[in-house]
Parts: C-alpha cells; structure tokens; sequence
C-alpha cells in the first residue's frame, strides 16, 4: 500500500513538473508550413485552436508572413531570408485567416481554425 501511494505522489510530482497534467493533444500541437520561394507548402491548411505553427524558411529570398484577414488581432513576422523557422504563430481563435507575404503578392495561404 505504502509503494503504491509513494509511487502515485511521485507520478503526481512529474506531472506537476511537465506542465500540471497538459494532455498528449496539449504537446502535440504544432504544425510546420515551409516558406519557399514565392510559395506556402502546403498554401491551406485546417487546425484545432490553440495550434501553434511554425514558419520555416526553405528558400533564398526574402519573405515574411502577415495576418490580411482572420479573427484577433493583427500579426507578422519580420522581413527575412534566413533559413530555418524564423516564425511561430500560436492561432487561439477560431475562424477562418487569410496570410501572405508582402514582398511576393501571389504568396497567399488559409488557415482554418476549429
């Protein structure tokens, strides 16, 4: 009975530690979107709120992610050509958002957030 109480108070003590019992879907949460030249891959995609995604940069040129339409606020990323992910968006309301990149007007993608 004593193991079995030690051993839940230390399960319970981890857990506390890795973030107060966030679920598998919590940590899961992410998706990556290349940013190429003059392209999204892939350009829609479709999350659950609370998805965080990341922007990698794969291409030579300048580029950076801005928010055109979609709920909150506004956001963008700064104007790079640095490769790796360069952006983080962590998306918390639902709907549906339009994204482009202001150097390259045909860069566009759709996020949809559910």
């Amino acid at each position: 009975m004593r193991r079995r109480l030690a051993l839940a108070g230390s399960l319970l003590a981890v857990t506390a530690l890795i973030g107060g019992g966030a679920s598998a879907a919590d940590v899961s949460s992410k998706r990556t979107v290349a940013v190429g030249d003059n392209f999204f891959d892939p350009d829609k995609i479709s999350i659950s709120a609370g998805t965080k995604v990341a922007f990698n940069w794969i291409g030579d040129k300048d580029h950076n992610v801005t928010k055109v339409s979609g709920p909150g606020g506004s956001f963008a990323s700064t104007t790079t050509d640095s490769r790796g992910v360069n952006y983080e968006k962590k998306f918390k309301n639902t709907g549906k958002y339009k994204l482009v990149c202001t150097v390259h007007d045909k860069m566009k993608m759709k996020v949809k957030v559910k």
